[in-house]
């Protein structure tokens, strides 16, 4: 290993911080040498904390600020609180900002890796808005409301003015409209013809012309609303993309071992589907139906209005001593009063059929959609199937399709049905105020009996067809919330499956040494760590695998049972085993790609021993195919500068294994995957690479290349030895507060290769061979069980060792 230029330096404890946002702050361990502590100076250095693309923003999720921490004389651990921002009543997916070392501030010593860390911010609320679970029962309607709730909190200022401007738009077509027309034609119009003096013709014709433009002031406020709502409401498409990206975040960041519980096309399908259903029939609608509800209550004051100013009018043109009859009136405002709640009533009776078809054709459209994506992204392998195997899968989608179309078909008809429940009321409604209307009509216009004008004529006709509309409109509400519900749910058991397990338990882990202020010697690692990262990964005793109740055995990994394990670090370490599921999983769990779990495949508590790695140690575990990071065709030198190296070093190591840098990732053959999947690997620098089979298909013309790498990668010292055997510079500074600071990291790598058989080129023989037969349990390859039996295991008989 090489050793630091400088005795005394300082870094963090280790790479990533997980902490819980409800705690309110995160706790950040930085560490100085032994040596350095012993020297009995002071050294104070600079810690940045700041955005770094993960989602957290500054001052809204964390105080971002600049830190001065100072080191006294013999102390070698300090302590950072960095204040969290907890989010109280709305769920958020994990997101994450970063700390950074920027330079020795003062004092004579370094700074040493790592000098950055991520700090990870774990949401444990329920989606949506924290729902409670008492509240998570039923048919959804709390689930519905707080979703809601949780889009107003999260649009703010914009749900709010979004509200009044679509609750202000049916002011203008169904009360001043009306009104407005009314008075026209009641007032204005009669008086003009029934009166022959000029003054007055003329005074008439100016309330014609205030009218007019009380209509247009009206109008121009109705377009001042729209334009408020629609800029603020938020696109539909804006808010659909919003939801899609929670899908995938959370998908993204899911642990391994936890993709199990709802398969890949499950979280396509509602990407797709359920976030645009949410969308339109559920964050929208809430719109319409206070809009409805508002133009519903204006319609009540317009008719109970009429009524009213006809029991004046009346009274005042009959005697003293007659009392004036409003009994037409009173029967337009009973019918207006009818039909909402008659509307209403129509679809909660269909609301057991409308709910039944719309699950089972959502349940069959996913059905066929599964399919659908399988054949899609599978066309790889179509090659190895024949016409017939080609036929019965055809067949298969075929099936699907002609058992979702008839689901679509009775959904269709069944939300067409009730709309039409709505109709038939509004339309019965709407004809007998034209004949009743028509009839009063005519007997004050010929008999002068009651109050019944042209312009109330005009305006009942108006209000009815408007409740019938904005019924209708309720009735539609009603139905599309109801398949937002179906939807919703789908969202909600996604977004709260238990996730990153591992993080949350190594938060729980972090806030309980984070108590430790007075003693933060436990916050370091032991001094030889310090310098060389040289120890082990230990595997406790009995640590297990299994594969969690309810899914099924037949996976690339096994289960398996060991014995005290240590792999030890520094070397290039060659594992064996019986068998190839065995050596993966092995791998897996040391890589932290898996997690160990109890005898039954559950979590394990806290205070278990698992498996347990070097803290401040990167570790890697590599794939075994090529690693696509977009979407449009990427090329292989924009996928390896991802890694954050320089272009220079990434196109020439590229080119020393064959690859061309401008070759699009997705026409590699199975060969050049895994060679280009070890590149990226090795321009990612971990501390330890863990590597199952990785020349098992590389080309025999390019394999000793490959291994001459990953040999100089090991021994060597790591990616900097590879930059300087391409000839290319590599940087080994940190930019700091104006300033560059050098940042001292070992050169120590571990390879840790397992497999069955050797592959390796045969002139780099391994340091350490590590056979995992030595410390498996008894029996401990479980034996074949069928793809429908459970996969719980028995371990009553395997409690002795070899």
């Amino acid at each position: 290993a090489n050793p630091p230029p400088v005795e005394d330096y300082v870094y963090l404890a280790h790479h990533s911080f997980p902490c819980f946002q409800r705690a309110g702050h995160v706790t950040v361990p930085l560490c100085r040498s032994t040596a350095g502590a012993e020297s009995g100076t002071e050294i104070e250095v600079e810690l940045v904390v700041e955005e770094c693309g993960g989602g957290a923003k500054a001052g809204t999720d964390f105080e971002a600020k600049v830190h001065r921490i100072t080191f006294p004389a013999y102390q070698d651990a300090a302590v950072v609180h960095i204040k969290v921002v907890h989010h109280e009543d709305l769920w958020q997916n994990s997101y994450w900002f970063q700390v950074r070392l920027t330079g020795v501030v003062r004092g004579n010593g370094i700074l040493a890796s790592p000098e950055q860390a991520t700090v990870l911010v774990l949401d444990d609320d329920r989606w949506p808005a924290n729902l409670p679970e008492s509240k998570r029962g039923g048919w959804g309607i709390n689930l519905m409301l707080y979703f809601v709730r949780a889009d107003r909190i999260r649009r703010g200022e914009k749900w709010r003015k979004t509200m009044i401007a679509m609750c202000w738009l049916p002011v203008h077509s169904v009360f001043v409209s009306t009104i407005v027309q009314k008075v026209m034609v009641d007032h204005v119009a009669d008086s003009i013809l029934g009166t022959s003096e000029r003054e007055k013709v003329a005074w008439f014709y100016g309330e014609l012309v205030f009218l007019v433009l009380i209509q247009l002031l009206s109008l121009g406020l109705n377009r001042w609303a729209d334009v408020v709502q629609t800029r603020n409401r938020g696109r539909t498409g804006g808010i659909r993309q919003f939801h899609r990206s929670e899908l995938l975040r959370k998908f993204m960041h899911l642990e391994h071992s936890e993709r199990w519980l709802a398969s890949d096309a499950s979280w396509l399908y509602s990407t797709i589907y359920d976030a645009h259903v949410i969308t339109n029939k559920a964050y929208f609608q809430v719109f319409v139906l206070a809009q409805s509800v508002v133009a519903l209550i204006l319609s009540i004051i317009l008719v109970i209005g009429l009524a009213f100013w006809n029991y004046i009018k009346q009274q005042g043109s009959l005697g003293s001593g007659e009392s004036p009859g409003n009994t037409q009136f009173t029967m337009f405002v009973a019918g207006v009063l009818i039909i909402i709640p008659t509307g209403i009533l129509g679809v909660c009776l269909r609301r057991k059929i409308t709910w039944i078809a719309v699950i089972a054709r959502k349940e069959l459209e996913c059905a066929w959609f599964k399919s659908c994506t399988w054949i899609i992204t599978n066309w790889r392998h179509f090659f190895g199937l024949s016409v017939k195997e080609r036929a019965a899968l055809e067949k298969r989608v075929l099936k699907q399709n002609g058992e979702f179309v008839p689901a679509h078909w009775d959904a269709r008809d069944t939300m067409n049905d009730t709309a039409w429940i709505t109709k038939w009321i509004q339309g019965v409604s709407y004809c007998a105020m034209l004949v009743f209307g028509t009839f009063a009509l005519c007997e004050n216009r010929r008999y002068g009996i009651g109050a019944m004008e042209v312009g109330t004529f005009y305006a009942l006709c108006k209000i009815y067809l408007s409740v019938g509309k904005y019924v209708g409109r309720l009735s539609d509400v009603f139905v599309d919330m109801q398949q937002a519900i179906v939807s919703l749910r789908e969202i909600a058991a996604l977004l709260n499956q238990d996730d990153q397990k591992s993080q949350k338990r190594e938060a729980r882990r972090w806030a309980s040494m984070a108590s430790l202020d007075c003693k933060p010697e436990l916050l370091r690692r032991d001094s030889d760590c310090q310098r060389h990262h040289i120890s082990a990964i230990s595997f406790g005793h009995g640590v297990c695998f299994v594969r969690p109740p309810g899914n099924k055995v037949g996976s690339t990994f096994a289960e398996l049972r060991l014995k005290r394990c240590d792999v030890p670090l520094g070397a290039l370490v060659h594992v064996t085993a019986r068998n190839e599921r065995i050596l993966r999983t092995f791998l897996g769990l040391a890589s932290q790609v898996l997690q160990p779990t109890s005898e039954i495949g559950d979590e394990l508590h806290d205070d278990i021993l698992g498996v347990n790695v070097p803290q401040g140690l990167k570790v890697l575990m590599l794939p075994t195919g090529s690693i696509s990071l977009g979407t449009t065709a990427p090329s292989i030198i924009e996928q390896l500068e991802s890694t954050g190296a320089p272009r220079s070093l990434c196109i020439a190591l590229a080119e020393c294994v064959g690859l061309d840098p401008e070759r699009e990732t997705g026409s590699l053959g199975t060969g050049s995957s895994q060679v280009f999947s070890i590149v990226r690997s090795l321009l990612l620098d971990p501390d330890v690479l863990c590597a199952f089979r990785p020349l098992s298909v590389v080309t025999i013309d390019i394999r000793r290349q490959i291994s001459l790498l990953l040999r100089l990668w090991q021994g060597g010292g790591g990616l900097p030895r590879i930059a300087e055997f391409l000839g290319q510079p590599f940087p080994d500074h940190v930019q700091g507060a104006g300033t560059q600071a050098r940042v001292y990291r070992t050169s120590v790598r571990s390879l840790i290769i397992g497999n069955p058989e050797e592959d390796l080129w045969g002139g780099f023989p391994s340091d350490v061979l590590l056979d995992l037969e030595e410390f498996l349990w008894k029996d401990d390859v479980l034996p074949a069980v069928n793809e429908s039996q459970s996969c719980q295991p028995d371990f009553g008989c395997r409690i002795h060792p070899v």
